[in-house]
């Protein structure tokens, strides 16, 4: 619905070459045209994760980032919506996942309405097998993008009511020459704006965990 571009959009104007706003509908994607019709480095794809993202003009590796809110849990089989999800990344690139991580009496009697959420069911989706809902615990996120081909994961939860709802960052593993280079990366300085916003923290921690000590953080 264009809830989390509408956020993240006006903090990737003067940096962003390209961002791909995708939806399996093109309802969505009418709607989304005229929503952010200011933006232009802004086009609109269908894209079904679940199939091969080449079939529909997708290259491989030609994504920095994938961000994806409350989506990838209504696909059919998650280990084949991850390794999708992998082949559009670029060496090193991130998957940022906002998702919930189980289900609740509203969300039952709401999506679990809807025939998508059961759509792991109907398939038989071997990673959620006898489960009442489409979610994925954490555990189970992180067992999944590992064996899936990323490197590493991070998993970041609010508090209060917020607590069932993480942010998933996963990353791409690194090409073999980029890791020759780790060191002269790792004593270069990193200016992040937008710092103090939810993807700059995770970039900062992400930069601290792979050994950078010189960070700026700007807002």
């Amino acid at each position: 619905t264009g809830g989390t571009a509408s956020s993240v959009l006006p903090h990737l104007e003067s940096s962003c070459k390209e961002y791909c706003f995708t939806d399996v509908s093109e309802v969505f994607l009418r709607t989304a045209r005229t929503r952010f019709a200011a933006y232009s480095f802004i086009r609109f794809s269908l894209l079904n994760i679940d199939s091969d993202p080449r079939r529909q003009g997708f290259a491989s590796g030609s994504c920095d980032f994938i961000i994806a809110t409350n989506v990838l849990h209504a696909t059919p089989f998650m280990r084949n919506t991850l390794r999708h999800c992998l082949q559009l990344l670029r060496p090193s690139g991130l998957l940022v996942v906002n998702e919930l991580l189980r289900t609740y009496s509203f969300a039952q009697i709401t999506f679990g309405l809807t025939d998508g959420w059961w759509l792991f069911s109907e398939v038989g989706d071997p990673e959620r097998i006898g489960q009442d809902s489409p979610l994925l615990s954490w555990q189970q996120w992180q067992s999944l993008l590992a064996s899936s081909g990323f490197e590493q994961s991070h998993c970041m939860q609010g508090g209060s009511f917020l607590n069932d709802q993480a942010v998933v960052v996963a990353q791409a593993a690194p090409t073999q020459s980029a890791s020759h280079s780790d060191s002269c990366r790792r004593r270069a300085g990193y200016l992040i704006s937008g710092g103090l916003g939810g993807l700059g923290l995770i970039t900062a921690r992400l930069l601290i965990d792979d050994g950078a000590d010189k960070i700026v953080l700007m807002s």
